[in-house]
């Protein structure tokens, strides 16, 4: 079994600084950038909104946005304007949630453990968790709520199979997903409505229709990725939570990502739960 890579912990101030050049370098060579979110200065709450109303085609419905839980290193979320694997699916920009760095997603694939140190203490087992909390006006007559996703990671195709991989979870008006731990490695997440067709969270050990596969993560620093996926699930008019998570099970390394974009409300029948082609 391949031995996993231990990770150079950087110094938060470091962290920011490789960001911002990034950033800088995308904004000099591509028609699009990925600004990272929220910006370290205090304006968490406003940057998750800006963040959600990104991710949503209509910004009205999105009253308030906050991270549950966000690392404090490194840059685990970002808005990009730059197309990459097939985003934004709607307006001109999307949004990612990392366990790693999102402002990496559009680095060359150059490596295949990529691994990014955002430190934190562990969240319900996981560690490098991210959790994105949303609250929705839902309008009559919307009945179903819907969102795109990408689901990409460095952990193709070391750890396939293995009981220890990034995943990601969305879950409607209570988030209650834990991931055990390093004795017992289960994820339990009875409210997942992005999940594959055997109901588990989305992750390099996904079947059929989520299955991760190396030409869908194509121009983004990944070794693999699912195709674009919709998660939906029934809803009625009036005040939501969404929440959006993507943690590391049992330990720190490898990178993965989700790309989301397109949250929709909507008549949508049947308004099926779980991960389907979009």
């Amino acid at each position: 079994m391949p031995v996993r890579r231990p990770r150079v912990c950087l110094a938060a101030v470091a962290a920011v600084s490789a960001a911002a050049a990034l950033t800088t370098t995308a904004r000099a060579q591509d028609p699009g950038e990925v600004v990272p979110v929220p910006d370290r200065s205090g304006e968490q709450r406003r940057a998750a909104l800006r963040l959600a109303r990104a991710i949503a085609t209509d910004p009205d419905v999105i009253r308030r946005a906050s991270f549950s839980a966000l690392p404090p290193f490194a840059n685990p979320a970002a808005i990009s304007t730059k197309r990459l694997a097939g985003f934004p699916r709607h307006g001109s920009s999307f949004g990612i949630l990392s366990s790693g760095s999102a402002t990496r997603a559009d680095d060359p694939n150059d490596t295949g453990d990529r691994s990014t140190s955002l430190g934190g203490p562990s969240v319900r087992g996981a560690r490098d968790v991210t959790i994105m909390r949303m609250v929705l006006q839902v309008p009559r007559p919307a009945r179903c709520l819907s969102v795109r996703f990408k689901f990409l990671s460095e952990e193709f195709p070391e750890w396939v199979n293995d009981a220890y991989n990034d995943a990601f979870i969305a879950e409607l008006d209570t988030s209650s997903w834990t991931a055990g731990d390093k004795d017992d490695p289960t994820i339990k997440a009875p409210g997942n409505f992005a999940a594959d067709a055997r109901g588990n969270p989305i992750r390099v050990n996904a079947i059929g229709n989520t299955t991760v596969r190396p030409w869908r993560a194509r121009g983004t620093t990944y070794d693999a990725a699912t195709r674009i996926l919709r998660a939906s699930t029934r809803v009625t008019p009036g005040r939501h939570i969404l929440y959006l998570s993507i943690f590391d099970q049992g330990d720190r390394e490898f990178d993965s990502a989700v790309f989301v974009d397109r949250l929709t409300l909507d008549r949508r029948s049947p308004c099926t739960s779980g991960a389907v082609p979009d």
